[in-house]
């Protein structure tokens, strides 16, 4: 229909395209390797050189947002919201669809002066309702950022804990090594370290008493007191 915009409906869901989280990426997990048995009459240098023996690590971003148990739960709040975003934006588009077949219906009824006012209104209502959609759609990413910002700072402390751990000097993103050995992948490690801090949040939230409710002030007010 001449004039109409609905068109442009179509592209509300575009802005929730890039709310994704990071793909899983398959990483060489770390062997166990137990600490060398240092004699006690070597002096403390040589222990304490004994026990750098892993001077460069490397770990998995992607894999650690994807499998740990912070990451798991981000992942699913994110699909849940953009799930429920894109359902309403099929209504609405629905909705305005329906609404455009009524007014091409009514265009043999309505002058050609009040059919282009009508128009003019319908384009406006679409502008504004993909709009409040996009906005919607910025808010679901800002959500996603945020969350994920706080996750990688638990994960960068975890990741110096485990450097210090480990001796280590120097840390690299898995992206970053061109060849490594799978001894210094420090990936899982991080990931059940990061689902221990989650576990203990988790069990900490539901031992932790329920505040009840506050009672209404007028209520308490009109309270008999007693005589000391």
């Amino acid at each position: 229909m001449s004039g109409l915009r609905l068109w442009s409906l179509a592209m509300l869901g575009a802005g929730l395209a890039v709310v994704t989280g990071a793909p899983a990426a398959l990483a060489q997990e770390a062997p166990s390797r137990a600490t060398p048995q240092v004699q006690s009459e070597q002096p403390q240098a040589q222990q304490i050189q004994a026990e750098q023996i892993f001077p460069i690590l490397a770990f998995d971003r992607a894999r650690i947002i994807a499998q740990s148990q912070m990451g798991v739960a981000l992942e699913a709040q994110i699909e849940s919201e953009r799930a429920a975003l894109l359902a309403e934006n099929d209504q609405i588009y629905a909705d305005l669809e329906a609404e455009e077949q009524e007014i091409s219906d009514q265009r043999k009824m309505m002058s050609e002066e009040a059919f282009r006012a009508r128009a003019a209104e319908f384009d406006a209502k679409v502008t504004e309702v993909r709009a409040q959609q996009d906005e919607k759609a910025q808010a679901v990413q800002r959500l996603y950022d945020s969350a994920l910002e706080e996750m990688e700072t638990e994960m960068n402390t975890v990741l110096t804990r485990v450097a210090r751990d480990l001796g280590a000097v120097v840390v690299f993103e898995r992206q970053q090594v061109y060849l490594m050995s799978g001894s210094i992948d420090v990936t899982k490690v991080v990931i059940d370290r990061l689902d221990a801090i989650q576990a203990q949040r988790d069990a900490a939230t539901a031992t932790a008493p329920k505040e009840p409710p506050a009672e209404d002030a007028e209520t308490q007010d009109t309270q008999p007191k007693t005589a000391d």
